[in-house]
């Protein structure tokens, strides 16, 4: 008779959980030797709870991967080449991680937000209660009725409130000590921001977004792009395409990390300290005090640049296109400049260049404030697939948003009104 599809995933669980206690404990045993003073049938569920372990697990697995490779085949027992095809346990790499990722959060978030320490295994989930049973037909409906009637919903506690919030969001392993401060952060933000979580990839960042919830920080500079192991065909496609344009060859690094990151490259030393220079724009020079806009006055001199000039709209309006700066938000500058790694000036002639494509009251409503974020990310995806970058021109940005809005019937600029200084 075959299986059900819950007992089919629950077969595959336990199939995952034998493996990681057994198999892969003994291979991680050699490479971490804290695992060695465990017992073997407790060792996976004291890695899950203490991060700092987990974290090393994975740090040996992706620095040492030829040790595993017995254990990464599929069901024809041919080794897998792809962090995202299936194993023989059924599911891929990349599920594997973000099963035990998720497992280690649930851990955390019951222990520190409800005061919980049960076990929990990768993917396991904690039993129902099972439903009373004997009597004839009629009395057990009469008492499952009863009962629906009777008992309220159970109330569902902090930590499966925050769970549900980042569960879908849960998928690396170089998330695992961000967990703890994860903790912290409440559902609604972490609802809000969706997948951009995971633009934020070091404790920092994440106690950053705690403190200020409404003012979303620029993620952390990740110089260092953590390298991949084994990637998917859409993601080898995208790093070969993205060498070729840059003129630079690929070269996989014997360690691994995020398979949805782009492909670490092998670069020259000298080349290596060029690229570590980051001239995006300072936001603590360009914004106003309260950071909700841009600090006109920041950008006198480099409106005074003559290259600046040459491709600005209306440049002779020297004191106009000054004070329009004013007009961009915080929070919009804040992506542009975290997302596309702006400089100065690059920062200036976008703004400007959107504000004269928009016209004045569809600049408000999506680049001023706060702007309409949903709009400022999509800008800055097409932005990212036409390759603006910090080493793009500023002929070649403005020749990019006047293509995308062209034929865009601005509305007329409103009344001008007195300023209250």
């Amino acid at each position: 008779m075959p299986r059900s599809p819950t007992e089919s995933h629950a077969q595959i669980i336990r199939q995952i959980n034998l493996t990681l206690e057994g198999p892969v404990a003994e291979v991680m045993a050699q490479l971490v030797p804290e695992l060695k003073k465990l017992p073997r049938r407790g060792v996976l569920e004291h890695v899950l709870d203490n991060p700092e372990l987990l974290d090393r697990c994975f740090k040996a697995f992706r620095s040492n991967i030829e040790h595993f490779r017995a254990l990464l085949v599929d069901q024809q027992n041919v080794p897998v080449e792809q962090a995202d095809a299936l194993l023989a346990c059924g599911r891929s790499l990349e599920d594997v991680v973000a099963m035990v990722v998720r497992t280690h959060a649930k851990r955390h978030f019951r222990k520190r937000l409800d005061g919980d320490t049960r076990s929990l295994k990768a993917g396991n989930r904690p039993p129902k209660p099972r439903s009373e049973s004997g009597g004839g037909l009629m009395e057990r409906l009469v008492r499952l009725f009863t009962a629906a009637q009777a008992a309220p919903m159970p109330q569902r506690s902090r930590s499966e409130v925050l769970y549900d919030a980042f569960k879908e969001h849960l998928l690396h392993d170089w998330q695992v000590p961000l967990v703890q401060e994860y903790s912290t952060l409440s559902p609604q933000l972490v609802r809000r921001l969706g997948k951009r979580i995971l633009d934020y990839k070091v404790p920092e960042d994440i106690r950053r977004l705690k403190e200020n919830p409404n003012e979303l920080p620029v993620p952390s500079t990740r110089p260092d792009a953590i390298p991949t192991f084994l990637l998917s065909p859409k993601a080898r496609a995208d790093a070969a395409k993205t060498a070729a344009a840059k003129g630079k060859p690929i070269g996989l690094t014997p360690t691994g990390g995020d398979p949805a990151q782009p492909v670490h490259m092998v670069k020259p030393v000298e080349e290596a300290k060029a690229d570590t220079s980051d001239k995006r724009a300072r936001l603590a020079e360009v914004l106003t005090p309260d950071q909700k806009r841009l600090r006109a006055a920041a950008f006198t001199m480099i409106l005074l640049d003559p290259a600046v000039r040459s491709v600005l709209p209306n440049s002779e309006q020297t004191v106009r296109i000054t004070g329009l700066l004013a007009e961009m938000g915080g929070l919009p500058a804040k992506m542009l400049v975290g997302e596309l790694g702006l400089r100065t000036d690059q920062l200036a002639v976008t703004a400007l260049t959107l504000h004269d494509q928009l016209g004045e009251v569809m600049f408000r409503r999506s680049f001023g404030v706060p702007g309409n974020l949903d709009y400022v990310g999509k800008f800055i995806e097409r932005a990212k697939a036409a390759g603006i970058t910090q080493q793009t021109p500023l002929a070649e940005i403005v020749a990019f948003i006047t293509k995308m809005f062209v034929g865009m019937k601005k509305p007329p600029p409103s009344t001008p009104r007195a300023v209250v200084t």
